[in-house]
């Protein structure tokens, strides 16, 4: 299974430095912009490892690449920036009344929502997945899918669950609709 924690590090390494400089008193145009950069790159990098993972390919194979995402995946991931990017016009909104701890804090939740896209690459055709924002702990969620012979099931790992997530668990195993 990809290392769905590696992933969100790789996005926090991209918007914790935007958001360094955004709190020194830098740019928030710029910051928006790196954050912007941020999320296409990480749901992008969710996608392929996602992708990759049902296809039983390595994420680097000539097989799949980000060159060779079709329009309609090309689509899938628009679709998780875009529902991302109308939250953070309204951090943007927020920024003048926040701290730099809750600037910071608010800026981190963003690492979070690409496990819901690799979810989405791997599994598709289901009706939620871990950190897609349904649930009450958001894109925050720790939780993971995992394929058995009769279905998939929605798993807790040793973290505290919301009770949206624990509904799913319970209502385990899943099947892709048609």
């Amino acid at each position: 299974m990809a290392d769905l924690d590696r992933l969100r590090q790789l996005t926090l390494s991209a918007i914790g430095p935007a958001t360094d400089a955004l709190i020194a008193g830098g740019s928030t145009s710029a910051w928006e912009a790196a954050m912007r950069q941020a999320l296409i790159r990480s749901h992008t990098a969710a996608y392929i490892a996602g992708a990759a993972e049902r296809l039983k390919v390595k994420p680097n194979s000539p097989l799949i690449s980000q060159q060779r995402l079709s329009r309609a995946e090309r689509a899938e991931i628009s679709a998780a920036v875009e529902k991302q990017l109308s939250y953070l016009k309204g951090f943007m909104g927020d920024l003048g009344t926040m701290s730099p701890a809750q600037i910071a804090a608010r800026a981190a939740l963003y690492a979070g929502p690409s496990r819901g896209t690799f979810s989405a690459a791997r599994f598709p055709g289901l009706s939620a997945y871990p950190g897609d924002g349904g649930t009450p702990c958001k894109g925050n969620c720790k939780c993971y899918l995992e394929e058995a012979s009769d279905g998939i099931y929605w798993r807790l790992s040793a973290a505290e669950h919301c009770s949206g997530c624990i509904s799913r668990a319970d209502a385990s195993p899943y099947r892709a609709r048609a």
